[in-house]
């Protein structure tokens, strides 16, 4: 049905307008009738939301229907008083007489004869008759729009407008402009772009399919071309969809019309949902962006994230329609408590940690052989601190860390966990298992946070461009899930492996100072040219990228600090006589945040061993080692060759394992599928 509420009227009405679907009234038979006390409690219910209804004047002298905007006061019985709207008084309408009343919803009608009971101004007074017709045109609801600015794009033509309507398959744009409009031909597809505030709300190719451009008002309707679109390349291992029980609801402000809209969820996974309308109920159109949306888990779990509609399918036999939407962005905390949801729909045993007994993980990390002698001893002086720093990790649900266990009763049978290491990269870390009778808890912790990264990178918030995570060489299991891969793969861009020397550095608070042909400073860009260099003829890894040297990780400072932790870390380079020697990364964290103290400890990349003596090392990460309180300070050496070419003892080795989340997710997904068999 085209919009009843906007036809210009001809001269001399020119401030008016006329009605000119006259033909509604050659069908009125055929539609639904209304007694008077159902048309005064939608008049009621009009007045209560401060809405507005039109009054059809029969005007004499041409034979045409003037329609005027009114808004009903509140109707007791059967005569109605309503205001007209401001510019309209009764006395230029001396050769018009009231003839039907209409409210429209943009999908029903409601059509009533009325008579002129009295008015004065622009106030009128109606007789209501005792039926009326409801009629329904639309098979989908038009709904009126404001403040949604429009930019449409088309070869050479630019111009703007304004959204005043739309339909779950077509939007009604006013331009603005006339020299705007030269050069438009709807016979060709255009590009539209809207949004409110600034802030962008739909972006997509469609096709003009009413035409009224060179009307005064300018109003063109377009369909957009595409119903399915991929915000996110496709997978090739997607998360589960599942639908689950009791089961998650959504509720938002639609960002077209703001009004409230709640719907059930019908399937939904970490990356996105889908919701079931029929076709008078559906607003979601293809390529929206509703910039805030709750997902509701039985009516008390609330998880806020932004969203995209990515496909629209149609079953007109069943008079439904399925919208599917893409999760955008979503908090930390959100996330986890949607994969928690999901993963104990699963198995209740799996879940994302919010509230661990840490007398049970510290007798399962001593019962696995996780914290084994050599360890404890370094852990032993600082245990106080420790058992404070993980307290705060597994019960506050800070937004720097998350950990993943499997557990029955209370007891702890699988773990892993990850933190926030880097502006663009987390560390996976205490990977650790024992059997729970014929179940592998191992398999399943580590299934739990593959599903988790397989969703979160996507987030624009993640800070997950990479993950990495540290395991000794002789690990055949981690060498095999992790190396494996890389070595699967064969491509260092999206996964990679380097090797370190660790050392457990005694500090000397030597008083040596730095100076002569050597020079110590913090890094500037022509220093970290070099290091690229070096490090791409070494390795052509990952690892400059994910440390993010270049990135400024105030916004990831803060996030630790707001949860009461410490984060840092700067980049300095050692130089002879101009050249540069070697890179020192000295990261700082909170004692045990890493059980091994990788994040807390010095990173040294060593660009031409020969010249750099031991005794010279010594007396630089002396000199870093100050900002550190502990007397012994973690350092990760590489190349492996320096410590024995100097013969130097190193304590043991680690391989740094990276992997690119946007390039390779899908690719490990695929191969620990195949390699754990799980579905």
């Amino acid at each position: 049905m085209d919009d009843i509420t906007c036809q210009n009227a001809p001269s001399p009405f020119t401030y008016l307008r006329t009605f000119r679907h006259t033909r509604l009234f050659n069908e009125l038979t055929s539609h639904k009738l209304w007694d008077q006390n159902k048309l005064i409690n939608k008049l009621n219910h009009v007045n209560f939301i401060d809405g507005q209804i039109f009054i059809l004047f029969d005007h004499a002298g041409s034979n045409e229907l003037i329609l005027i905007k009114a808004y009903p006061q509140p109707c007791i019985n059967g005569e109605l008083i309503c205001q007209l709207e401001e510019q309209i008084d009764l006395n230029d309408l001396s050769n018009s007489s009231p003839a039907y009343l209409m409210i429209e919803d943009g999908h029903n009608i409601v059509l009533a004869a009325i008579q002129l009971s009295g008015g004065i101004s622009s106030q009128l007074k109606v007789f209501l008759p005792e039926n009326c017709y409801f009629i329904t045109k639309r098979r989908t609801k038009r709904y009126l729009c404001q403040d949604i600015s429009c930019k449409l794009i088309q070869g050479n033509f630019n111009s703007t407008g304004m959204l005043i309507d739309f339909t779950p398959t077509s939007l009604g744009i006013k331009l603005t402009g006339s020299k705007q409009i030269k050069g438009f031909d709807e016979n060709k597809s255009v590009l539209i772009n809207l949004s409110h505030g600034g802030v962008k709300l739909f972006s997509g190719l469609c096709r003009c399919i009413r035409n009224s451009i060179d009307s005064p008002d300018g109003r063109i309707v377009f369909a957009p071309l595409n119903t399915q679109m991929a915000l996110f390349p496709k997978k090739e291992v997607r998360n589960i969809r599942q639908r689950i029980a009791p089961s998650c609801s959504i509720h938002f402000q639609h960002p077209f019309f703001q009004t409230s809209i709640k719907r059930d969820i019908f399937d939904i996974s970490a990356a996105g949902f889908s919701v079931r309308d029929t076709f008078e109920e559906e607003t979601l159109l293809p390529g929206i962006i509703i910039p805030k949306i709750s997902i509701i888990y039985a009516d008390i779990i609330k998880m806020d994230c932004s969203a995209q509609v990515v496909y629209r399918e149609e079953d007109p036999e069943n008079n439904t329609v399925q919208c599917g939407l893409a999760i955008v962005d979503m908090d930390a905390n959100s996330y986890t408590k949607l994969n928690h949801i999901l993963g104990t729909s699963l198995d209740n045993n799996a879940r994302i940690s919010i509230d661990v007994d840490m007398n049970a993980l510290w007798e399962f990390f001593f019962d696995t052989g996780f914290i084994y002698s050599k360890k404890y001893e370094h852990l032993y002086p600082h245990r106080t601190v420790f058992r404070e720093t993980y307290r705060k990790l597994y019960q506050d649900n800070t937004n720097i860390a998350r950990h993943f266990v499997y557990e029955k009763n209370g007891k702890i049978f699988g773990h892993i966990a990850m933190v926030h290491a880097y502006e663009p990269s987390w560390i996976i870390h205490h990977f650790a298992a024992r059997r729970m009778g014929n179940r592998l808890p191992g398999f399943m912790v580590l299934k739990q946070i593959l599903q988790y990264i397989n969703g979160y990178h996507w987030m624009a918030s993640s800070g997950m461009d990479h993950v990495m995570t540290y395991y000794r060489p002789e690990n055949k299991i981690m060498n095999r899930i992790f190396g494996g891969f890389t070595r699967q793969l064969q491509n260092p861009k999206g996964s990679s492996l380097d090797v370190f020397s660790y050392l457990l550095f005694e500090k000397n608070f030597s008083e040596e100072d730095i100076s002569g042909d050597w020079t110590l400073r913090e890094v500037v860009i022509s220093d970290l040219g070099v290091l690229k260099t070096f490090y791409e003829n070494a390795s052509g890894g990952l690892l400059l990228g994910a440390l993010g040297l270049e990135i400024p990780f105030d916004a990831l400072k803060k996030s630790f600090v707001s949860a009461g932790f410490k984060r840092d870390y700067h980049t300095y380079c050692l130089c002879y006589q101009g050249q540069q020697i070697a890179f020192f990364v000295v990261n700082q964290s909170d004692l045990g945040l890493n059980l091994s103290d990788l994040l807390n400890g010095i990173k040294i990349i060593i660009l031409q061993p020969e010249k750099l003596p031991w005794t010279k090392l010594q007396t630089v990460v002396d000199k870093l080692g100050t900002v550190y309180e502990e007397k012994i300070i973690p350092l990760l050496i590489y190349p492996t060759s320096y410590l024995p070419a100097q013969n130097i003892k190193e304590e043991k080795q680690y391989t740094l394992w990276i992997a690119q989340t946007k390039s390779a997710s899908d690719d490990y997904m695929a191969y620990m599928n195949n390699l754990m068999r799980l579905k």
